[in-house]
C-alpha cells in the first residue's frame, strides 16, 4: 500500500537578526482511520527543532533548553493539550478523506500534498525509483 502524507508548513522570518523561525504541521497516513493517522505539530528556530507535539505521544517534547521549558509550560495546559491531542480528527482526518481515493489509487508512488500559509495546495507525486 502506498505510504502518504499531508502537510501544513509556515514560515515566519525575523529580518532584525537574520534568524528563520517556522513551523511544521503533518499527518501521515496510510488509511483513513484514526489509529493510523499520526499528527506532528513542529516548531523550528535557525533549521534546529526545538519543540515538537506528537499525537503518538499525546504531549509536547523539547529538543533544546528552551524548547524542554517550553514543552513543560505547554504540556501544563489542558486546554491547549486537548486542542492538540483532536487535531488527528479535526484537521488531519477531513483533508485525508478528501484526497485519500485520489492517493491511494496511485499504487507505487509517494504523494505529498503541502498546503501554504496563504492557503494555496501544492500537491507533488515523488515515483519510486
Amino acid at each position: 500500500m502506498a505510504s502518504s502524507f499531508l502537510c501544513l508548513l509556515f514560515i515566519s522570518l525575523s529580518t532584525a537578526d537574520g534568524f528563520m523561525t517556522y513551523r511544521l504541521s503533518r499527518c501521515d497516513f496510510n488509511s483513513t482511520e484514526l489509529k493510523d493517522i499520526q499528527f506532528t505539530d513542529s516548531y523550528y528556530y535557525n533549521m534546529i527543532e526545538i519543540i515538537r507535539f506528537d499525537s503518538n505521544v499525546g504531549k509536547f517534547v523539547g529538543f533544546t533548553d528552551f524548547g524542554v521549558k517550553t514543552a513543560e509550560t505547554w504540556n501544563n495546559i489542558p486546554a491547549r493539550l486537548a486542542s492538540m491531542r483532536a487535531q488527528k480528527g479535526t484537521y488531519c482526518k477531513p483533508n485525508i478523506d478528501v484526497r485519500h481515493h485520489n492517493l491511494m489509487s496511485k499504487s507505487g508512488e509517494r504523494a505529498v500534498i503541502c498546503v501554504t500559509s496563504s492557503g494555496v495546495p501544492v500537491d507533488l507525486t515523488l515515483n519510486h525509483l
